[in-house]
């Protein structure tokens, strides 16, 4: 097997992963930042969403990230 058969497959792999892992990151995501924003009243998330303001973006991006990642490997597999 050459070195190009090699990437190829491997790139095939990675490409498969990356659309089942992606859909899941971004559910999970979702789920949590509503609990972060819904939770707020529960004294633990909201002691915690005081200790980290940053959080609920931080989480956005990494939403944003996964979907632009889905959508780039989505676009890969129709080339």
């Amino acid at each position: 097997m050459s070195i190009s058969q090699t990437l190829e497959q491997w790139f095939a792999e990675a490409q498969a992963v990356a659309q089942i892992v992606a859909p899941m990151a971004a559910f999970l995501g979702f789920i949590g930042l509503g609990l972060m924003y819904m939770g707020s009243s529960w004294p633990i998330i909201g002691q915690w969403k005081q200790d980290n303001p940053r959080a609920a973006n931080q989480v956005v991006m990494g939403l944003l990230f996964v979907i632009a990642a889905s959508t780039v490997a989505s676009l890969i597999s129709f080339t």
